[in-house]
């Protein structure tokens, strides 16, 4: 993609949020799978010392954006961390199936998941 078009993008999506702001929209959680390679990082597998090998490395995060937006915006380097920059692979949110954030704030709700995948043995990194 070229810098036009990532620049026309980026301006979509703020004027999406900040319309989404002014509506008080809540804020959508999602997974993201990570490609293994990204357990060779230190700061990543020393976060997750349960890892079970074969189990998924995901990225967890919030957003006020549709999540599929937000998958694209970490892919083209846009208010991304870099483990979904670099390792992404897909949006996964059937991964978060059976999982229950009910009564948790937006930012409990990030952290708990978080723990929830880790307590199945999933590698994951969350801002």
């Amino acid at each position: 993609m070229d810098d036009a078009a990532r620049d026309k993008k980026i301006l979509r999506w703020q004027k999406k949020a900040r319309n989404a702001a002014r509506k008080r929209k809540g804020r959508s959680l999602y997974v993201i799978t990570l490609d293994p390679e990204v357990l060779w990082e230190k700061d990543f597998h020393e976060e997750n010392p349960g890892y079970i090998e074969g189990m998924p490395c995901v990225y967890v995060g919030m957003t006020i954006h549709d999540p599929g937006d937000r998958f694209e915006q970490h892919r083209l380097g846009y208010r991304s961390s870099k483990y979904p920059r670099k390792y992404g692979v897909e949006l996964a949110l059937e991964l978060m199936e059976g999982f229950d954030g009910e009564g948790l704030s937006d930012e409990e709700k990030e952290a708990a998941l978080a723990d929830w995948l880790r307590d199945q043995g999933c590698a994951v990194w969350q801002n």
